[in-house]
């Protein structure tokens, strides 16, 4: 068979839920839908999807046993920056399993090549991209570009709701991708069940469904600025993380760190939106009407 038909899910938290609402939306949804979990009482699942508890990500026998046992065709890796560190583990018992294809977890701006001054955005390459982990042992894989959630990056990397500012690190021109996420899930799932497998490995789909940059989105909602050394709130240094990067450009989806700039053609941001033929991509102020 050319396409993927079944599916398993790992890590089923934020993206993970859209991506699986996105499956059981497609006409033709998967045969197979499981989801691992290390807890998997904890969150309700419709019930076209199973459940499989998992108790150690590190035994690679025992995962790909349950890959095997489910004949899963691909694994979609959603896990938080916290767990990046597993997917190793996760590759070695999808290429035992003879999954077919490997999704690392990604969802948000590119890492290919991404420099040691960003830990998160280095580690997730570590995994899938210049070190080729993936590639090294035979699993081929596709990685997703979404640039910031539309409807949680706003209001966490400008830290408005801890002072009503849009604090930004630097100027706040430089233009950054932002895509619902809603039109995420959908676009993951409709590309891995819609294209052969030669079309999805060893690719990258960028995606776009808004583009603006920090100051664009102070002036649309009429917010005052204000220019900080670190965003204000919990997880402090991680959103300053983010708002470095997207004062350095690579908050677009089509950003290449080893070029230093944008990319073209294939490789420009939203470039991928083609694919999902007759969709309307949601933008940020259909969605998010104050600030």
């Amino acid at each position: 068979m050319s396409r993927l038909t079944s599916f398993a899910i790992i890590g089923s938290g934020y993206i993970g839920s859209f991506i699986i609402s996105g499956f059981l939306a497609q006409a033709s949804p998967p045969s197979t839908l499981i989801v691992l979990s290390r807890n998997p009482e904890s969150k309700n699942f419709p019930p076209e999807v199973k459940v499989v508890k998992v108790d150690d990500y590190d035994d690679v026998d025992a995962v790909a046993r349950i890959l095997s046992t489910y004949k899963i065709d691909a694994v979609v890796s959603t896990v938080g920056y916290g767990a990046i560190g597993l997917q190793r583990q996760m590759a070695n018992a999808a290429k035992k399993a003879e999954v077919r294809l490997f999704v690392p977890s990604e969802f948000g701006s590119p890492t290919d090549g991404a420099p040691n001054i960003y830990p998160p955005f280095q580690e997730r390459d570590e995994v899938a991209g210049n070190l080729e982990y993936i590639n090294s042992i035979g699993l081929p894989c596709a990685r997703f570009y979404t640039g910031g959630f539309i409807g949680r990056a706003l209001f966490s990397v400008t830290g408005v709701r801890v002072n009503g500012k849009i604090n930004i690190i630097g100027k706040g021109q430089s233009p950054v991708s932002f895509t619902l996420e809603e039109d995420i899930g959908g676009f993951v799932a409709y590309v891995l069940t819609s294209l052969s497998i030669s079309s999805l490995s060893n690719t990258i789909f960028r995606l776009e469904g808004d583009r603006a940059s920090l100051q664009d989105i102070a002036n649309w909602y009429g917010k005052e600025v204000a220019y900080v050394e670190a965003i204000p709130g919990a997880h402090s240094e991680t959103l300053s993380m983010f708002s470095r990067v997207f004062e350095s450009g690579a908050g677009s989806t089509g950003w290449s760190f080893k070029l230093g700039r944008e990319g073209e053609g294939p490789d420009a941001a939203g470039s991928a939106n083609r694919l999902w033929q007759g969709h309307q991509w949601k933008r940020i102020r259909d969605v998010v009407t104050k600030l």
